[in-house]
């Protein structure tokens, strides 16, 4: 932690300097990256005289940061450059002071603006994407909507992109996505894939023997999943002598977390990660766009069903395991 000086910016770095009025002298301020795979603490300054300055550099031309005063649930999301960012804000508003100098937010910015305007957050995300490939904002934002778009318009919009851009690394997880997704639909046979199990050991879907399996997508991280867990138990406990299987996936990056979630939700099947998160190979490959999600498979390998509520799943084996 350290408050920064002028002589101490780094040549082509940012330098964040403004005003957050109506806090006291010494208050901390934080500043964290939230994007990429380091993520974490950047630096910290403290408020003097309602003023503050931060000063670094970053490798990357822009990034997600968040700055926010210690202890507090007081902060602002914006994009980073390595430029002069100016923001003035007051106490308890954060999140509503203004940005200046970074051109990555004030694209977001204007995004935003037009989705409100429009209502039609999808439709406006593509629209930039496709009259701005030179911008990491386009990167980012077809990284994170290529689950809802699926293979298709995800390649359609990813090679529109600029090579610079689509070799940034969020250009490298789209091309990730689109290498190992199957576009799978139901009536579709199932993908196969392995990962590890608690255990360590490595469990392949193609090794459930069992008539009819659940391919189910969790998160230790993933409040509904949670509380989805112990009506599932019901129906395993229930089915499973008829030849019923779970194969549960999760898209946790912290082993402990879940570990503990297996065994506070008393999670019997076989759990497998590979602990990416969200960009867990399984998830890119069925696509997964949201949690809890579950693919239903059939005796011959065919996804039968996908996405099945409790009632709607225990109705279905009822049909299926007669």
């Amino acid at each position: 932690m350290h408050t920064a000086i002028l002589g101490q910016q780094k040549k082509h770095g940012y330098v964040i300097a403004g005003n957050i009025y109506w806090y006291p002298d010494s208050t901390l301020l934080y500043l964290d990256e939230i994007s990429g795979d380091s993520g974490g603490h950047l630096d910290s300054t403290y408020i003097i005289h309602n003023k503050f300055r931060l000063a670094g550099s970053i490798s990357e031309d822009a990034i997600q940061v968040m700055l926010r005063i210690a202890s507090t649930s007081d902060f602002k999301f914006f994009w980073l450059e390595n430029a002069p960012i100016g923001f003035v804000a007051e106490k308890g508003n954060l999140a509503g002071g203004r940005i200046t100098g970074s051109k990555t937010q004030e694209e977001y910015d204007q995004l935003d603006a037009e989705i409100k305007r429009s209502g039609k957050e999808l439709e406006q995300d593509s629209l930039f994407i496709l009259g701005h490939p030179n911008s990491v904002l386009s990167a980012s934002l077809l990284r994170i909507n290529c689950f809802v778009w699926g293979k298709q318009i995800t390649t359609q919009l990813y090679v529109g992109l600029s090579e610079k851009i689509r070799y940034s690394a969020n250009g490298r997880e789209i091309l990730e996505f689109i290498r190992l997704n199957k576009n799978i639909k139901t009536g579709d046979k199932y993908a196969d894939f392995e990962q590890t199990d608690e255990e360590g050991r490595m469990q392949r879907l193609s090794g459930i023997r069992e008539k009819v399996i659940l391919l189910a997508f969790w998160g230790s991280w993933c409040r509904p999943c949670r509380e989805q867990n112990p009506e599932l138990l019901k129906i395993y406990n229930e089915f499973r002598d008829r030849g019923f299987e779970i194969f549960g996936v999760a898209a946790d990056s912290r082993k402990e977390e879940w570990f503990r979630a297996i065994k506070e939700d008393g999670l019997t099947w076989t759990n497998v990660t590979d602990l990416n998160g969200d960009r867990n190979k399984a998830v890119l490959i069925y696509g997964v766009s949201h949690f809890p999600s579950n693919f239903l498979i059939d005796r011959t390998g065919a996804i039968v069903a996908k996405d099945l509520t409790a009632d709607a799943l225990r109705n279905k084996l009822q049909e299926m395991l007669k």
